[in-house]
């Protein structure tokens, strides 16, 4: 008789919110990581029998997350005027691996925080917050390393360790 070890894979454990360095742990239940894509456009040259998508970049990253707290930090955090688009958000947790061990997964962001929804408040209850946010800069770092990095205002998108938009810069003249 044989034993398998397999388990499901790189499964999150915990995690915590981090806004403007203030850890909100245990205030969290959940959030929805940055969904990233890549923008596209159709193209069909002269002669060719389809079409074929070419990509232009990364499309807006947008996400959002819950406080189960009345949170006021995050009300003045609400984006408008300087400094509105910079809002450091962090998700630290980790994730067990196959084999039990554990890595630790880090997912850095700089936001404008574009809503804050409240559910519905009742007496002596939790009354959640839901934020949505809009990032200019995204981390996602996976037990030390970084697995993608993207820096719009920088134009910046490092994937797997390799700049994907390094050409466009130097064909734009932003680099030499």
């Amino acid at each position: 008789m044989t034993t398998s070890n397999l388990r499901d894979s790189n499964i999150l454990q915990d995690f915590t919110v981090w806004i403007d360095g203030v850890g909100k742990i245990g205030e969290a239940p959940n959030f929805q990581p940055p969904e990233i894509n890549i923008a596209v456009e159709e193209f069909r040259g002269g002669g060719m029998d389809g079409t074929v998508e070419i990509p232009f970049g990364i499309e807006k990253i947008e996400f959002d997350f819950t406080l189960h707290t009345w949170d006021e930090q995050i009300w003045t955090k609400l984006g408008y005027g300087p400094g509105s688009l910079d809002v450091p958000i962090t998700f630290r947790g980790y994730l067990l691996t196959p084999g039990g061990g554990d890595k630790g997964v880090v997912i850095t962001t700089l936001c404008l925080v574009k809503a804050i929804k409240t559910g519905k408040a009742e007496a002596g209850k939790k009354v959640e917050m839901t934020i949505n946010v809009c990032a200019n800069y995204y981390q996602h770092n996976i037990d030390g390393n970084v697995v993608a990095e993207i820096d719009v205002f920088n134009k910046v998108t490092m994937i797997g360790g390799v700049d994907k938009s390094a050409n466009a810069r130097r064909i734009l003249g932003f680099t030499s």
